[in-house]
């Protein structure tokens, strides 16, 4: 495939996984005419301003297109399969670790063994992964119902499952990240062996940060839609209010901690954008300016898509299937990881 204007590369060797996408194709002052644009259902048309400048525009080929073309447009479906993929993934993971750890005897002190399982810190760690499995199922099972659901009706999807099919991309993968490491920390020298379920083979929940949508671009999504929520000063007072409230109340040692740590890194990020708006501002940036750079150095963007991401999964699981010992323990883990720095 040559062709004037048009150039082709490598992007190099991967360590794995070398049959994806490995090549970048450029243009450089190419001109496609229109019956060579695959536009049987879209087309992208041309939008001039008064002042002479102009945009492409995206535009419906005659009548609008089914729901199940937008929502595959969308990456939807493929932020699900990716979910769904990493979760089944650990589970066949925790399945052969627990097995060897239930068979690997370790000596406890001169006379006794006892198995690798049975010690508190791998208990511990079989036990939190297996409970995060639990409710992050539940969690898609969910998600996957409403989503058949909007297909077979042609309904538009709600803003509300977008954003927890959002969450649940983000935070499968990083679960399940999360908990291959901590397995593999704790099970001794098996995970370097060849037939264990640890190894290069890993590096695809990587892949999966990256896939159908980068995660750090749908934690920016997640926070963005929150702080548009809270844009103006009515829902900023009644944040405040909930957070106070939330404190005078004993939210701290309640079920409903999850959601006020939530609702405190928030209040804590809309402080931090309006200064450094105004910061920008005195050094003489437009506000389209002003608005990026106080985006870009505010600390807090992922804290808070991290802890709002939890609270959908652990919310929607409580109140779809019930609360449960399952749910009290997701919760703790969960604050337990949004009270650290997601840097």
């Amino acid at each position: 495939m040559t062709s004037t204007g048009l150039h082709r590369e490598s992007m190099g060797e991967k360590t794995t996984f070398n049959a994806l996408d490995n090549a970048r194709v450029s243009f450089d002052q190419v001109w496609l005419p229109p019956d060579a644009l695959l536009s049987k259902l879209c087309n992208v048309r041309p939008r001039a301003f008064p002042d002479g400048s102009w945009k492409a525009e995206y535009t419906f080929a005659g009548q609008r297109p089914p729901s199940f073309v937008q929502i595959a447009q969308r990456l939807l479906s493929g932020r699900l399969c990716i979910s769904d993929s990493a979760i089944a993934y650990v589970e066949g993971v925790l399945r052969v670790t627990r097995k060897y750890a239930e068979s690997r005897m370790v000596w406890v002190d001169k006379e006794r063994k006892m198995p690798l399982a049975e010690l508190p810190y791998m208990k511990k760690v079989l036990h939190s992964v297996e409970v995060g499995l639990n409710v992050h199922k539940a969690f898609l099972l969910i998600l996957q119902k409403e989503f058949a659901e909007a297909i077979e009706s042609s309904q538009d999807l709600s803003r509300a499952l977008v954003t927890r099919i959002a969450a649940a991309k983000v935070e499968a993968v990083e679960f399940a990240i999360k908990s291959l490491a901590l397995m593999r920390r704790d099970v001794g020298s098996f995970s370097l062996m060849a037939s264990s379920p640890f190894g290069s083979n890993n590096d695809i929940l990587l892949c999966c940060r990256f896939a159908e949508g980068d995660s750090r671009v749908l934690q920016q999504m997640l926070t963005r839609d929150l702080v548009k929520k809270h844009s103006k000063f009515p829902a900023v007072a009644r944040l405040l209010w909930r957070v106070l409230k939330a404190w005078l109340s004993g939210a701290l040692h309640s079920p409903a901690k999850l959601q006020y740590l939530r609702d405190q890194q928030l209040l804590r990020l809309l402080w931090d954008l309006a200064r450094e708006y105004r910061k920008c501002l005195q050094k003489g940036m437009t506000k389209a300016e002003a608005e990026t750079e106080a985006w870009i150095q505010a600390e807090l963007v992922y804290d808070v898509a991290k802890t709002h991401a939890q609270q959908l999964i652990h919310s929607t699981v409580k109140q779809q299937c019930g609360r449960s010992k399952d749910t009290l323990r997701f919760m703790d883990m969960c604050i337990s990881d949004c009270e650290a720095r997601h840097v």
